[in-house]
């Protein structure tokens, strides 16, 4: 599924753009999302089952915790003996089962809702429709009836809530690909929001994760997800002669001898011009200096 627009003042999904094709409103940069809507039972809903059950189970444990503190402090050893003989337990988990059966009742009785869900720049947005609302579905949803009142002209849709997560907010974020849910946490041991995808969402919900979230390590999400850091281009050598930051003068292309030799040829051109070259002793410099005067001086004597 891919990304669309929302246009506020035509009421419909757009072609993202810089305008709308149909009214010629300019669209910003929120208007873009993925969004899609999916139908929902509560009584077969996972999610709702987890919601009951992170009260549920908490709370039982609980008044089983201090039921055994008062009675320890009471009565000893001897009351903790006499309580799990007798129908303690038995009395509370068949307290625990009516509730459940109670919960069970209440979620078929809610029938069905409208999960419309959109993911776009600013974060996570759930809203949350009942078709054809009634006054029973309302009460059983904990909602006064007087609700009915802001329906639809056609009274056969009624939002019931929305519930929004910004990006900044999340601390975790869980994949259940089996199930197509998408779990945010905030803080990161309390799950928030649950989305539920369809085979052409996920992969946009991916990419928003990996957009916003994947460059922030403070935040715990799938190793898929991370951003892939961006590679340096490796530095390229320097030509022959070229000035580099080590070398600013082109030092390492000089002639060790010399830049400028006063024969005006290096060694190796005066080789290839077939000269030899010779160089003056040290110790025998001043027997070569007598030995061309005496050859200047016959020269002279000469008729």
């Amino acid at each position: 599924m891919a990304r669309t627009a929302y246009c506020k003042k035509c009421g419909r999904e757009v072609t993202p753009g810089e305008l709308c094709p149909y009214c010629g409103t300019r669209l910003g940069k929120t208007a873009v999302h993925a969004a899609w809507v999916l139908e929902r039972r509560p009584v077969t809903d996972w999610m709702c089952w987890n919601a009951v059950m992170r009260v549920l189970l908490p709370s039982g444990v609980g008044i089983l915790a201090l039921v055994l503190i008062l009675e320890g402090l009471a009565g000893g050893t001897e009351a903790l003996e006499r309580l799990f003989r007798g129908d303690f337990l038995w009395t509370l988990g068949g307290l625990l089962l009516g509730i459940l059966a109670a919960v069970l009742l209440i979620l078929a009785l809610q029938g069905k809702d409208l999960m419309d869900y959109a993911v776009d720049s600013r974060g996570i947005h759930v809203t949350r429709y009942l078709p054809e609302p009634t006054a029973l579905k309302l009460l059983v949803r904990g909602k006064p009836p007087t609700l009915l009142a802001g329906a639809d002209p056609e009274g056969k849709v009624l939002r019931l809530d929305q519930r929004d997560l910004a990006w900044k907010d999340v601390a975790r974020v869980q994949l259940w690909p089996e199930k197509d849910y998408v779990l945010f946490y905030a803080p990161a041991w309390w799950m928030r929001l649950s989305v539920r995808c369809t085979p052409f969402s996920w992969e946009d919900v991916l990419e928003y994760i990996r957009e916003k979230l994947g460059k922030k390590k403070k935040v715990r999400i799938p190793e898929s997800l991370r951003a892939v850091p961006e590679k340096r281009a490796a530095a390229k050598p320097s030509p022959a002669g070229a000035f580099s930051v080590s070398d600013p003068y082109g030092e390492h292309d000089r002639d060790p001898a010399g830049a400028f030799p006063e024969s005006g040829f290096s060694e190796p051109a005066a080789a290839a011009a077939g000269e030899q070259l010779s160089f003056p002793d040290e110790t025998g410099g001043e027997e070569n200096k007598e030995q061309a005067e005496q050859k200047n001086g016959q020269e002279e004597n000469l008729p």
